[in-house]
């Protein structure tokens, strides 16, 4: 409701008249009269009756000083800041009688000489020039004019390029009307000039005070003109300018390329935060206080509430840190191939009112990861997982302690062999898979050869069965005995053959299983039974 309406509601005009002028506030308070004064008062009001007349009193006049007034005189001066001798005046107090008078052919110098400070610039002779700074790119004059230009503007190197107009001049010994060639004007950069001036400063300082004698900041300021690089100076500022003329789409993907820096160095420091956990958990040294209250389940009931309580109590640090954006800013300002993770990441959005009335919602689409990005994120399956913590290396152990004696020393046997400890150094997740790997393929070829070696024992039996029954054949025919016979050399030699009257040769091997057949005739006939049966089983 404006001011009019309420005009109109209350009949008034509705153009206000003219604000009551203020009442001023008097300056000085007024006196507490009593008696005729205050009745004089009242009569006259803030305007009293000047019944008294006042006499105006004026200042006393000062005491003059008694003495004579100064003498100025006009003296001459000079300024030591100009190159030139100008001789200007000014009006100076004339020395008294007690002072004696200057020599009117000194010349004072200006009070404001003080304040032309200088650029202290190398200055070298000829005989250094061709010594030290003698330059293929730079000729004498050419430095001697950059150095008069870095001393007149002070080392401001804008200026300084901006006013560099060298022309070289002709060769000396040439008259000034001959038609000698002048060397051509070579375009010089504001890079240019740094470095030659830097190169000749660092050159003289080291002339005037070698390396050795030189202080801390002179040493460090030798460095640094020593090592000044043109072209890295040309690269930098080239770098500064596209960083200036960046458009706001490309601030945007920085910024964000430098949130998700600061969200994996988080992830990092964290992961080594558990990883330094954990070992300091595996390592840590036999505990040294009474541990009889935990033999009972009550005890261990209490140390489980602890070891809660103490997981609880820890503060989760946020992964950007407390001047970090909410998650939903920051998954809406990250591209598209980075806001899925960031989702994933961002907790559940609570249920509006009015989606709570139409029901639960669907479950929430989730993005299919390749095998590359389940390897990167460490996604795995299990079928069926146990309760309680798990250790990979614990896991692994299981696979050599659960086996027997004699077959773990064959299985750390074969790993020695192969130069691989049976203790992992980093049980990740890839090497665990592979010594999982491995111990299946050294099972197997211990399988293997457990098969191979029974496989040679029943071949063993069934020729000394053989044997056993062809000597049994021989002696219902009559024959008679065989002869052993040795021969010195070949394959035969080396091991003894046995000669049968018909000519046959058997080899001792044979003929010492046929022995051994007939001393245990019943344990062959066992092993004849056991090797049948598992020959049928091999066929299935």
């Amino acid at each position: 409701m404006s001011s009019l309406d309420v005009r109109d509601m209350l009949d008034l005009p509705s153009s206000a008249g003219p604000r009551p002028a203020k009442k001023q506030k008097a300056l000085h308070p007024r006196p507490n009269l009593k008696g005729l004064q205050r009745e004089v008062q009242s009569l006259g009001g803030d305007n009293p009756i000047a019944i008294v007349p006042a006499v105006p009193l004026f200042k006393k006049r000062r005491l003059a000083s008694r003495k004579p007034a100064a003498r100025w005189e006009l003296r001459p001066f000079r300024n030591s800041a100009r190159e030139d001798d100008l001789v200007l005046r000014h009006w100076r107090r004339k020395a008294e009688g007690g002072e004696e008078a200057k020599d009117e052919e000194t010349l004072e110098d200006s009070m404001f000489a003080k304040f032309n400070v200088q650029v202290d610039v190398p200055s070298y002779e000829d005989e250094q020039y061709e010594r030290e700074l003698k330059s293929e790119e730079w000729s004498k004059e050419e430095t001697d004019y950059l150095m008069g230009l870095v001393r007149d503007f002070d080392l401001r190197w804008p200026v300084i390029w901006d006013r560099y107009e060298y022309t070289p001049g002709p060769p000396p010994g040439a008259e000034a009307d001959s038609q000698a060639l002048i060397p051509e004007v070579k375009p010089r950069n504001l890079e240019d000039l740094k470095a030659r001036y830097y190169e000749v400063a660092a050159k003289m300082m080291a002339i005037h005070r070698p390396v050795q004698y030189m202080s801390q900041v002179e040493f460090s300021l030798h460095q640094l003109m020593s090592s000044f690089n043109p072209q890295q100076e040309i690269l930098r500022k080239r770098f500064a300018e596209a960083a200036m003329s960046r458009s706001p789409e490309d601030r945007k993907e920085e910024e964000n390329l430098l949130i998700e820096l600061k969200r994996i160095m988080a992830r990092t420091e964290r992961l080594n935060e558990e990883r330094k956990d954990l070992y300091a958990r595996l390592e840590a040294p036999p505990s040294t206080s009474n541990v009889g209250i935990y033999t009972t389940s009550a005890g261990l009931q209490q140390l489980v509430q602890q070891l809660m309580t103490a997981d609880k109590s820890k503060k989760r640090k946020t992964i950007l840190g407390p001047e970090a954006t909410p998650a939903s800013a920051t998954a809406a300002a990250l591209p598209a191939d980075r806001r899925d993770s960031a989702v994933r990441e961002a907790p559940a959005p609570t249920p509006t009112p009015a989606a709570a009335k139409k029901g639960p919602a669907g479950p929430v689409e989730r993005k299919k990861l390749s095998e590359e990005e389940e390897a990167v994120f460490g996604v795995s399956r299990h079928d069926r997982l146990q309760s309680g913590p798990q250790f990979r290396h614990e896991r692994v152990s299981k696979l050599i302690n659960g086996r027997s004696a004699v077959v773990a020393g064959r299985i750390n046997n074969i790993l020695t062999e192969l130069e691989v400890p049976p203790r992992l150094v980093m049980p990740t997740q890839e090497v665990t898979r592979e010594f999982e790997g491995l111990l299946g393929s050294i099972s197997v070829l211990l399988d293997t050869r457990k098969v191979g070696d029974k496989l040679d024992a029943e071949i063993k039996v069934a020729e000394a069965q053989k044997a056993e029954r062809e000597k049994r054949e021989r002696k219902e025919r009559g024959e008679a005995e065989v002869e052993v016979e040795e021969k010195a050399g070949g394959e035969e030699g080396a091991e003894g053959v046995v000669k049968a009257e018909d000519g046959e040769k058997v080899p001792v091997a044979v003929a010492a299983a046929g022995k051994a057949a007939s001393a245990h005739k019943r344990s062959a006939s066992v092993l004849s039974q056991v090797s049948d049966k598992s020959t049928k089983r091999q066929k299935k």
